[in-house]
C-alpha cells in the first residue's frame, strides 16, 4: 500500500469514526435525520458501530490490506442506503452521505487496485 493510498483510507477512517462518534452520542440533529428517513431511533446505536467498526477496519487494513478493501466496500454499501433512505424519503439534502460514499468509493478503487 502506497502512501497516498494509506493517506485517502486515514482520512476516511478519521472521518468515519467521527460520524461514528457523533452517531452514539446521539447528537440532536443526527437524531432528527435518522428519524425523517425513517430508520428506528433507537436503534441508533447500529448505525455508530457500524460505523466505528470500519473505520477499526481501515486502520487495521494498513497491517493487513484485504480488512481495509472490506471496509471500504461495507461503507460504499452503507452509504449507498442511506442516500436510498434519504431520496426514498424524498429528504433530498445528501451531500453529507454523497461525500463520504465518494471518498468511500476512492478508498476501495485505491486499495482494490493495490495503489
Amino acid at each position: 500500500m502506497n502512501i497516498v493510498t494509506a493517506l485517502v483510507a486515514g482520512v476516511l477512517a478519521f472521518a468515519v469514526a467521527g460520524s461514528a462518534a457523533a452517531t452514539l452520542a446521539r447528537q440532536p440533529k443526527l437524531v432528527g435525520i435518522v428519524a425523517a428517513v425513517g430508520f428506528p431511533v433507537r436503534r441508533m446505536w447500529m448505525l455508530g458501530v457500524v460505523k466505528l467498526a470500519a473505520a477499526f477496519g481501515l486502520v487495521c487494513g494498513l497491517l493487513w490490506p484485504p480488512l481495509a478493501v472490506a471496509a471500504a466496500i461495507g461503507l460504499v454499501v452503507y452509504f449507498c442506503a442511506a442516500i436510498g433512505m434519504h431520496l426514498r424519503m424524498r429528504q433530498r439534502d445528501i451531500a453529507a452521505p454523497a461525500v463520504f460514499l465518494f471518498l468511500s468509493v476512492v478508498t476501495s478503487l485505491l486499495l482494490a487496485v493495490g495503489l
